[in-house]
């Protein structure tokens, strides 16, 4: 059986996410972290399969890839934990908000696509 390659990195990624909402007149920016999910080769080429084909919405990218969020509160000022339920009404109240973070993972997991 062959070996596999040892690499000192971790199963996830932090990357930045900027969502933008509007406001009084000017554009909000809301800013947070991301938590992404290294995918295998095999993951990534049913990624991609399901890319190709236009048949991938942002909630099951991040059903893929999406460990976790940080630096978001709830409304009574706790952290607001990354879970289904929490991220359904997240979209819920703010439609850009999986987008954000499904950009922030093409643009940090895949830079020099974004770029083109």
């Amino acid at each position: 059986m062959p070996q596999k390659l040892k690499i000192a990195v971790k199963p996830t990624f932090i990357a930045p996410v900027v969502m933008r909402v509007p406001g009084d007149g000017q554009v909000e920016e809301v800013r947070f972290d991301a938590v992404f999910k290294r995918l295998s080769k095999t993951d990534n080429e049913t990624l991609q399969a399901r890319l190709d084909a236009r048949s991938l919405t942002d909630r099951e990218l991040l059903d893929m890839v999406l460990a976790d969020w940080k630096g978001l509160e709830g409304e009574d000022n706790a952290p607001f934990i990354c879970t289904p339920d929490n991220r359904a009404a997240a979209a819920e109240d703010w439609p850009t908000f999986e987008a954000a973070i499904a950009y922030s993972y093409f643009e940090h997991a895949y830079p020099a696509a974004v770029k083109n």
